[in-house]
């Protein structure tokens, strides 16, 4: 093993993978789970709610490109606060670990919960699934991590593979689907009020998260410049389309009756539209296609979070072990561990299903967009001796937007459940008090550029 430096990475992502990688993460589990959620939260409504989320999420992903192309560092997601806010070490280091660490509890939880969904679907195929929820969880956690493990090339072409079964077959399913639509279902649409519609926005938001693969990979990419940009808004443009889509067949076939707590359509919605459907080989492919998918956003969640947990520990945040990388397989072995064996330990008491969800929409989804779209104003109005390649249209109104957007989101979905939110960022702020006591020069040192 050894400690890494730039060139410990190799450029061997083009566009398509990158694409592929993100599509990959995003059209991935959450597709196949939270429609539940959203559904149980607002009904048909959902379906404007996935369609704002995708818009909101473009919005983000320019502001992040124009960072990734000033910041191309590994694991740049958390280097990104580090390096544009303010003069004040402390404020920026405070910044880059709870952009890191939230990055990272948010993929942690949406493996976690995309594991545990795994038996519903595989129930489909072998019923004996059902009943061992946290065995087969648990296993494709591990199945997962040692993938990453073996490097970059090994993930994108499992993604590659994974990624071109669960396309085709939701395509598929949206033909099929459309023919059992009922136009009466989806009314009354709004009646449950703005904040659990913005609630809804933020956890849709949650399913679009993936394509943060890109920055955090960004010294893999081959030509990150014309690369980065051009991924981010295809695999996002096509998301968008393709879950508006989705959302609106499900909402179209399944009662609304059957979102709520207890019922198997609140996990597994796609599950419970084809079997209403009736195509009995369509819930066969579905199934698969699931299962695929679910394990294409578990191998993106650990690559991207790995890399950040590296970030975290190059820039003094976290110990220094987690900069570790493999001399044979060049990849940070340590965090990717790390977030394997956390999610895993999660896995374990699946009964928590609904707190993890909304901690990994609040703590790991909006919390760490809303410290970057002020990272990217930092860029714009302090870091002015630093240029990027890439512009993003709009500038201050499109940040502006986004951080606006994203406040009403979080406020609307914390409400639901206040007290695991709060007690995740007291425990992390903590962790960061502690660290910083007893190694107040590790861990906030100046930038890498000594900037002033």
């Amino acid at each position: 093993m050894a400690e890494s430096t730039a060139s410990e990475f190799e450029g061997s992502l083009g566009l398509l993978d990158c694409i592929v990688l993100s599509l990959g993460g995003m059209a991935g589990s959450a597709i196949f789970i939270f429609p539940g959620t959203t559904g149980q939260l607002v009904g048909s409504a959902a379906i404007g709610a996935w369609f704002l989320a995708g818009v909101l999420m473009l919005a983000l992903g320019l502001c992040y490109a124009e960072l990734t192309l000033a910041f191309p560092k590994t694991g740049s997601v958390a280097v990104f606060p580090r390096e544009t806010l303010g003069s004040n070490p402390h404020v920026r280091s405070f910044a880059s670990y709870l952009e890191g660490v939230g990055y990272t509890v948010g993929w942690v939880l949406a493996i976690t919960i995309s594991a545990l969904s795994i038996p519903d679907y595989l129930a489909v195929i072998l019923p004996a699934a059902a009943g061992n929820t946290v065995v087969i969880a648990v296993s494709a956690i591990c199945l997962a991590t040692v993938c990453n493990l073996l490097g970059v090339g090994v993930t994108s072409r499992a993604n590659l593979l994974l990624t071109g079964v669960v396309l085709a077959v939701l395509v598929l399913f949206l033909g099929v689907g459309a023919s059992h639509v009922t136009l009466g279902q989806y009314d009354p649409v709004g009646v449950s009020g703005p904040m659990k519609f913005f609630a809804a926005v933020q956890l849709a938001l949650t399913s679009y998260g993936a394509w943060t693969v890109i920055p955090s990979a960004v010294e893999e990419i081959k030509e990150p410049s014309r690369t980065v940009p051009r991924a981010i808004v295809v695999s996002l443009a096509l998301t968008t389309l393709l879950y508006t889509g989705l959302v609106a067949v499900v909402h179209g076939v399944v009662p609304l009756g059957r979102f709520t707590a207890g019922d198997v359509a609140i996990t597994a919605p796609l599950r419970v539209a084809t079997e209403l459907m009736g195509v009995e080989w369509l819930q066969y492919l579905l199934a698969l296609s699931a299962i695929s998918a679910i394990f294409t956003t578990m191998l993106v969640g650990i690559l991207s979070a790995g890399r950040v947990l590296f970030a975290l520990g190059e820039n003094g945040t976290l110990p220094s072990v987690f900069r570790t990388t493999s001399s044979r397989f060049r990849v940070p072995w340590v965090g990717i561990l790390g977030v394997g064996v956390v999610a895993g330990a999660l896995a374990t008491v699946p009964e928590y299903f609904y707190q993890l969800l909304v901690v990994g929409a609040i703590v790991g989804t909006g919390l760490p967009y809303a410290i970057n779209v002020l990272s990217f104003l930092g860029l714009r109005y302090y870091r002015t001796d630093v240029s990027s390649s890439f512009r993003a249209p709009g500038g201050t109104v499109l940040a502006a937007v986004s951080f606006g957007v994203l406040g009403i989101a979080m406020l609307g979905l914390s409400s639901t459940d206040v007290v695991w939110s709060a007690g995740t960022l007291v425990v992390l702020s903590g962790y960061y008090g502690v660290r910083y006591v007893r190694h107040p020069n590790t861990v906030a040192p100046a930038r890498l550029d000594d900037h002033p």
